[in-house]
């Protein structure tokens, strides 16, 4: 399988809600040989304010956020990209909390399939979690840089690349954070390969399974910076029934006998209680899940405790009621996060929502994607029965055929993105001009940006002339 490494740039932190400005990809053969890459930019949707802090970190121009490709059509190289490098494993640097969910997002919004990176043989795992699980096995691989103000381990990607004289020529600009991911994945491989071929051995649900039933117990990598970095002893219980993904294991520093009577209510406090005696992992969030046989040569346990780790599993398998009980307590606990959970209005937040697409549907889009003329996509995105297909298409025509639309559905929809732009509601998880206005305020008072006063005034001049274009929305005096 090929290797592709990916970054994103992006107008800020939400996942759902802030949108990609730059992706950069490179494909590597199985011996890391550049085989291909790709450094995409593209302008921002209407509606879409991007936060003045993160503009600070990417120091995107003004000029590509205006006059950039758009972000359909880059979504559809990125896509037409990544299946032709297929079958491969997507890597990223934390991207299975935020790269990989801004590619989902990005592909939702633009009518592809989200799940590319784990579907048709593809996988997915992330550096981050592979380069804290190697220093909780051994320090010396790697050099992990100290923060100077709290003393402790920094994991930061451009910081660790410089602890390991790796040329990072521009920190979060997209293609240079890649290469930079890139050189750290090759020290891992090439200094301890039997730690990165495990790793490779564990990617998707249905690998992590397989690999759980031919061992007897394991050990979890640290999966957070801010953890104590060990590894935990571990015996697997059983998935949830109503989402497989979610694997329960028992933590093996605990002694298992006096929990094999408790109640389901007990059984929920183990696993959401600070100890947490049951730990939860999701087998799509690509955790590193190493053998009880592999992790013997590491020495980081004594033998008499991974003695006492093996008795405590062996004991544990054997107890089918206590095992029965937390499936039971998987169970209620999902099933009362499912009520308390309300769905999002907002298109956005859906991408999880509302199941899988019909096969109708599916393969209207393919004729919308095939269509070169604005009519027949229309016709088309009128006929989807799903709504979120049906609104994503009206976005993809209202940016790509806006004279396809009477005036007074242009009206609607300017509108609608001006509204957006201009509430004023604390909670919504979108930058709205109101956030970016005191976002800025707080910069030009703080003294840690002197050095970017230029690009500072840039940037408030450029969300000037964006309140200007949005209220000649609500005025419909901008109709073209």
């Amino acid at each position: 399988m090929n290797y592709v490494f990916y970054d994103f740039e992006t107008t800020g932190l939400d996942t759902k809600f802030s949108q990609p400005i730059q992706i950069a990809a490179v494909c590597l053969d199985e011996n890391f040989k550049e085989l291909d890459k790709i450094d995409q930019k593209c302008k921002l949707n209407d509606g879409i304010i991007p936060h003045p802090l993160a503009m600070l970190v990417t120091k995107v121009s003004i000029d590509d956020l205006k006059n950039k490709q758009s972000f359909y059509d880059m979504m559809d190289y990125v896509y037409d990209k990544f299946k032709s490098w297929g079958p491969a494993i997507f890597i990223g640097y934390n991207s299975i909390r935020f790269d990989e969910e801004i590619l989902r997002s990005g592909f939702f919004q633009s009518l592809h399939d989200p799940y590319l990176t784990n579907t048709n043989k593809n996988a997915r795992t992330d550096l981050f979690k592979i380069v804290l699980g190697l220093v909780a096995l051994n320090k010396d691989i790697i050099k992990i840089p100290i923060n100077e103000k709290t003393k402790r381990p920094s994991f930061k990607l451009e910081l660790i690349a410089k602890a390991n004289g790796i040329e990072h020529i521009k920190a979060h600009d997209a293609l240079s954070d890649v290469y930079a991911t890139i050189e750290v994945a090759r020290i891992i491989k090439n200094k301890i390969p039997d730690y990165w071929n495990e790793c490779m051995k564990i990617l998707g649900p249905r690998d992590l399974m397989e690999y759980i039933q031919n061992h007897d117990y394991f050990y979890a990598a640290p999966e957070h910076a801010a953890a104590n970095v060990t590894y935990k002893p571990l015996s697997f219980l059983t998935n949830n029934p109503n989402n497989n993904k979610e694997l329960a294991f028992f933590d093996l520093n605990y002694e298992p006998k006096k929990n094999y009577e408790s109640g389901i209510s007990k059984i929920i406090s183990m696993i959401e209680s600070k100890q947490k005696v049951i730990r939860l992992y999701q087998s799509n969030k690509a955790p590193i899940l190493l053998s009880s046989d592999f992790m013997k040569s590491f020495k980081i346990f004594k033998n008499e405790e991974m003695d006492i780790f093996r008795q405590r599993s062996d004991e544990i398998k054997s107890r089918d009621d206590f095992i029965e009980k937390t499936n039971f307590a998987l169970v209620e606990r999902y099933d009362d996060f499912q009520i308390t959970r309300e769905p999002s209005e907002f298109l956005e937040a859906q991408i999880y929502n509302g199941g899988f697409y019909s096969s109708s549907d599916k393969e209207k889009i393919i004729l919308f994607k095939k269509s070169d003329d604005a009519g027949d996509k229309y016709n088309i995105s009128k006929k989807f029965q799903d709504r979120r297909l049906r609104e994503i298409s009206y976005r993809i025509l209202f940016s790509e055929s806006p004279h396809i639309f009477t005036d007074e559905q242009l009206l609607e929809r300017k509108r609608f993105i001006a509204d957006k732009v201009f509430c004023t509601e604390e909670k919504v998880k979108w930058c709205t001009l109101e956030k970016a206005k005191g976002e800025l305020l707080s910069i030009k008072e703080s003294d840690k940006y002197e050095d970017q006063k230029l690009y500072i005034q840039e940037i408030e001049n450029y969300l000037i002339s964006e309140e200007k274009r949005y209220r000649a929305y609500l005025s419909g005096s901008n109709l073209a």
